[in-house]
């Protein structure tokens, strides 16, 4: 035996392993000769005889066996029936200048892959291309084959292993030809049971009646696809609320085949859904709800309130208290309006989590802001024996914002800032520019916030902890509308304190704009263009009479000329008297109807403001649409009454008193 070999690739190039079985060493030399000529990278395994042929077919693995037909002690027939019963795809050609035209047939018969004449060796490539070609098809075949079975296996295994989704096939007319054990699991139909029955099956018979299922099948052929989201029945008669999908198959000729069916069993989540939507729907009455009742509230604590306000300023102004009394009329003053705050918190509080806020935007100076907080704060620094340290250094302090809103934001940060710091205490508030920012920070020397509380210190009804909550009081809800109202203006507000006793620091960021300091300053009503009191006739519609007489003297004390009408009937009777009126304002709750059919009968004969204990958006909104020249909440100072009578009267420009009809 010997061995010619080399490496290659397909080809004249390929790396080819041949077994060649030749009694004949010329010949044998021959044929290696030719193999090498056209495979240049051929290794050829030479034998002449059984043992040596079985030997290297134990050993090696070939690409294809060359081998002679007649040979004295072993023939070519015993060796082709060997590497059959071994190799059955192998390739195995006779080269043999004897073998004859039968014995050829009778070899090819019994699995020889060709035969070629000795003296004919030019067809030898062309031979042993042919059968390595047929092997690479045959192989690449069966590979296919093989990844085909495996993929049906792997379907079959992937489908039944899902069992929360009904897998199910059917044919064009929608007869089941594949039932998985998820869909025998749902449904309770055993997959025997099934299979060649109409999937019509399953639906609802009031769906089977009007052809649900048959138009679900045409829309996913026209379509690729339909949804199958509908309530199914079960073998038992139960329903299900099925959620899946129809799709049209086609095979690889575009045919149309069938159609496959996944359905999902989401009546659990289905159910949760329903009782989410009922419990959202019954939370969304409750907060309704709420609303109304906080609204009711607040007018019905406003309207108490209303008369005490008016009744204190106008002491104030007019009496001779003693000395010794003189600090209760401001007491009273100052509780009112703690009062109305509370209740206006609440109100915040409810529409803010409603994201029924509106801002009215426009330059704003903060620094002008600060100032005007620390003034209303004079007294309650004064109270607590604290300083008040103002740097204010930014260079820029105007931003684009609610200026009453963002009033209340530096008010309530500042008025926390009192509340929690002892006497002798320092506040100090600080403003730099941060990059395109605004900062203000009010740092305080008072009892501290402890770390574990910080993360609760802007929810509503929140405070630091119980001993907080018993020594200073309140509802816990400044900080959370301040919080809601910076975020409205796309801005942040935070919180930092080392602990207890160590102070805190209250942090402020708003963009900035590029206005000027002078477009944030607000409009000043000019004494020129204001009307004088004594030549304003004033139509007071109040069915509280203590309400009306203490507003009423009030704007009296002030030179109104004041008339009273306690009902809607009234006013219009007396808004239709000679000479008439200048400016009406008129309660929203009368006893015989609403303040706003006065402003609606009014509107564009003489200004009317309403005046009423709700004070929500959509209250506002309501006296705007009908026509009212301004909407004060109670309880109002007088000053504030005047001031919307003189814009009222300036934006008439110098209007005529209302003619009787």
């Amino acid at each position: 035996m010997s061995e010619a070999a080399a490496t290659g690739t397909c080809g004249p190039d390929r790396r080819l392993s041949v077994l060649l079985l030749e009694d004949s060493a010329f010949d044998a030399e021959i044929l290696q000769e030719w193999l090498k000529r056209v495979y240049p990278h051929v290794r050829v395994t030479w034998v002449d005889d059984e043992a040596n042929f079985t030997a290297s077919l134990d050993r090696f693995r070939y690409d294809v066996i060359l081998s002679d037909y007649q040979m004295p002690r072993y023939s070519g027939g015993q060796a082709l029936d060997l590497v059959r019963q071994r190799h059955p795809h192998l390739p195995f050609i006779f080269v043999s200048g004897v073998i004859g035209e039968d014995n050829a047939v009778d070899m090819l018969k019994r699995g020889a892959t060709d035969y070629v004449i000795k003296n004919r060796l030019s067809r030898l490539p062309v031979a042993i291309d042919r059968a390595l070609e047929e092997v690479r098809l045959r192989d690449a075949r069966e590979a296919v084959e093989a990844q085909l079975r495996d993929a049906d296996a792997l379907y079959a295994r992937v489908v039944d292993s899902l069992r929360n989704y009904a897998v199910i096939l059917l044919d064009g007319a929608g007869i089941v030809r594949s039932w998985n054990l998820a869909a025998q699991a749902i449904f309770g139909h055993r997959r025997e049971d099934m299979l060649g029955r109409s999937i019509d099956l399953i639906y609802t018979p009031d769906d089977r009646e009007h052809g649900v299922w048959r138009r679900e099948l045409e829309t996913a052929f026209a379509l690729g696809h339909a949804q199958n989201d509908r309530w199914l029945v079960r073998a038992d008669g139960s329903r299900l609320r099925g959620e899946g999908v129809i799709t049209a198959l086609y095979n690889t000729q575009g045919d149309h085949t069938g159609f496959s069916m996944l359905v999902h069993d989401a009546t659990a989540a289905w159910r949760d859904a329903q009782a989410l939507r009922e419990a959202k729907e019954e939370a969304e009455r409750a907060n309704r709800a709420k609303d109304r009742f906080l609204a009711v509230l607040s007018h019905e604590l406003r309207t108490p309130l209303a008369p005490i306000a008016a009744a204190a300023q106008l002491l104030e102004r007019t009496a001779t208290v003693p000395d010794k009394l003189a600090h209760l009329l401001p007491m009273i003053r100052r509780n009112v309006a703690l009062e109305a705050r509370l209740i206006d918190d609440l109100l915040d509080l409810t529409a803010i989590g409603a994201g029924k806020v509106n801002l009215r935007l426009q330059p704003v100076d903060v620094h002008k802001l600060i100032h005007a907080v620390a003034e209303m704060l004079e007294g309650d620094f004064q109270r607590g024996g604290l300083q008040l340290d103002l740097h204010l250094d930014a260079p820029e302090s105007v931003v684009q914002g609610d200026e009453a809103r963002i009033q209340q934001v530096l008010w309530n940060i500042m008025r926390n800032a009192v509340k929690f710091t002892p006497s002798g205490g320092r506040v100090e508030v600080r403003s730099r520019l941060v990059g395109g920012e605004l900062e203000v920070s009010c740092t305080d020397t008072g009892i501290g916030i402890h770390t574990d509380a910080l993360p609760r210190i802007f929810l509503a009804f929140e405070q630091a902890d119980a001993d907080v909550s018993r020594r200073f009081g309140g509802l816990g809800l400044g900080l959370a509308i301040a919080h809601g109202l910076v975020t409205r203006h796309q801005g942040s507000l935070q919180a930092h304190s080392d602990g207890r006793d160590r102070g805190a620091v209250f942090t402020l960021r708003l963009p900035t704009t590029q206005a000027s300091s002078a477009q944030a300053e607000a409009p000043e009503a000019h004494e020129a263009s204001s009307r004088p009191p004594q030549s304003v006739r004033l139509l007071l519609v109040e069915d509280n009479r203590d309400a009306a007489d203490a507003l009423g003297l009030s704007l009296h004390h002030l030179g109104y000329r004041v008339t009273h009408a306690y009902s809607c009937e009234e006013a219009l009777t007396l808004a239709a008297t000679p000479p008439g009126f200048d400016v009406v304002v008129t309660d929203l709750g009368l006893p015989d109807g609403s303040g706003i059919d006065i402003g609606r009968r009014l509107h564009g004969r003489l200004p009317v403001i309403a005046l009423s204990g709700y004070g929500t958006q959509g209250d506002m909104r309501q006296s705007s649409d009908a026509g009212f020249a301004a909407h004060l909440v109670k309880p109002v100072a007088t000053a504030a009454v005047h001031a919307a009578v003189q814009a009222a009267l300036e934006a008439r420009q110098a209007p005529a008193p209302i003619k009787p009809p």
